[in-house]
C-alpha cells in the first residue's frame, strides 16, 4: 500500500485517482482516461473533493493506494500567485451538494454552460476553483473529465510523490473519519436550511447572506444549527485525542520517539495557517453580526474563536515537545 508524501507535494496540486469500484472503471472507460476522480489539495494535510457526499475536506493520511499507478500529481506551472484564491473559492464550496447528472454531462457536453451551476462533480469543482482565480486549466470548467485536466497545458505531472505505508498508517487510513459525521452535519444543515427559506442554499457563506437578507426567518436557522451538533463537533478532537493537548500527554500515548517529534513538528509548522484560516471567516463572521446583532453571526463568532484556542494549545503543545 502506498501513500503521498507530503514533503512532495504544494498546495494547489491536482490529485487525479482510480480505484477498482464499478463506477471508477465506467468512468475511465467513458472519458478513455486512467482515472476517474479528481481532488484537490489545500494545504496542512488537507484536501477537499466532491463526491457522492457533496463537497467536502478530507485528510490526506486517509488516502492509501494500492499500487503507484492508481494516482498521478498534476501541478500549475505559472500563476503560483493565484492558488491561494483558488484554495478560498475550495473551502467556500464544502457543503455543495454533488450532482450525478451535471457529472454525466461532462462526458458529453464540451461546450456548454452548466445547467446547475450551484451544483459540483469532482473536475468541474477543481477547474472551477482554478478559474474563479484567473486561470482556465481546461477549455470548459463548467463541463471537463480527468483526461481534460491531463491534458491540460498549464499542468504538469509531480513524479514520484508517493511512498509506501506503515502498518500504523493503513489502520489509520481504514478507521473511521471524523469528517465523515461533520460531513453528515453540513448537509442536513443545508437541507432544513432549503426547506425553510426556498431557495438552493448551498454553503455557509450563501446561507450567511440569506440571514441578513432575511432576518425574520434567522431564529429557526440559528435553531437548526444549535440542534445539529455543528458547534460542538470540536469536541470530537478533544475527546478522542487529548494528548493534542497536553505535552505529557502526548509523549505517554506515542512513546516512539521519531513519532513523538513528527506529531509536534506537524503541530508546530500548520497551526498558524490553520488560525489564519479561521480568523479570516471570524472577521466576516463579525462584519456580518455589526449589522442586525444577530444570535447566528454570535454563536459562529464563539464558535471560531474556540476553534483559535485549540489551535493555539496544539501549537504550544507541539513547541513544548520540540524545546525539550
Amino acid at each position: 500500500m502506498y501513500i503521498i508524501d507530503i514533503t512532495k507535494i504544494e498546495v494547489g496540486d491536482i490529485f487525479l485517482t482510480r480505484s477498482n469500484s464499478r463506477i471508477s472503471q465506467l468512468v475511465r472507460q467513458l472519458t478513455k482516461s486512467e482515472f476517474s476522480h479528481a481532488v484537490l489539495y489545500v494545504g496542512v494535510s488537507s484536501c477537499i473533493e466532491s463526491d457522492g457526499p457533496g463537497v467536502q475536506s478530507q485528510n490526506l493520511q486517509r488516502l492509501i493506494f494500492e499500487s503507484p499507478s492508481d494516482i498521478t500529481i498534476l501541478r500549475i506551472k505559472n500563476e503560483k500567485n493565484r492558488i491561494s484564491d483558488a484554495i478560498v473559492f475550495a473551502r467556500q464550496k464544502i457543503g455543495t451538494e454533488y450532482s450525478l447528472e451535471e457529472a454525466k454531462l461532462a462526458l458529453l457536453e464540451k461546450q456548454k454552460k452548466a445547467n446547475e451551476p450551484n451544483r459540483q462533480f469532482c473536475t468541474r469543482f477543481v477547474a472551477q476553483a482554478y478559474q474563479s482565480a484567473g486561470v482556465n486549466i481546461v477549455e470548459n470548467p463548467d463541463y471537463c473529465t480527468p483526461e481534460d485536466l491531463i491534458n491540460s497545458e498549464f499542468l504538469v505531472e509531480i513524479k514520484e510523490a508517493l511512498r509506501k505505508a506503515t502498518e500504523a498508517e493503513i489502520k489509520f487510513a481504514k478507521s473511521e473519519s471524523p469528517l465523515e459525521k461533520q460531513q453528515k452535519i453540513h448537509n442536513e444543515i443545508f437541507k432544513e436550511a432549503r426547506k425553510i427559506s426556498n431557495t438552493d442554499i448551498q454553503t455557509f457563506e450563501q446561507l450567511s447572506k440569506y440571514v441578513l437578507e432575511n432576518p425574520e426567518k434567522e431564529p429557526q436557522i440559528t435553531k437548526i444549527i444549535k440542534d445539529s451538533g455543528y458547534l460542538s463537533m470540536w469536541k470530537m478532537d478533544t475527546d478522542n485525542n487529548p494528548w493534542h493537548y497536553d505535552h505529557k500527554l502526548l509523549i505517554e500515548h506515542y512513546q516512539n520517539p521519531k513519532q513523538i517529534i513528527d506529531v509536534a513538528l506537524f503541530f508546530a509548522t500548520t497551526e498558524k495557517e490553520t488560525r489564519s484560516r479561521f480568523e479570516i471567516t471570524l472577521d466576516t463572521l463579525k462584519f456580518g453580526y455589526s449589522f442586525f446583532g444577530q444570535e447566528y453571526f454570535k454563536i459562529l463568532i464563539e464558535l471560531y474563536e474556540k476553534l483559535i484556542e485549540l489551535s493555539l494549545k496544539r501549537e504550544i503543545t507541539a513547541l513544548k515537545i520540540l524545546k525539550g
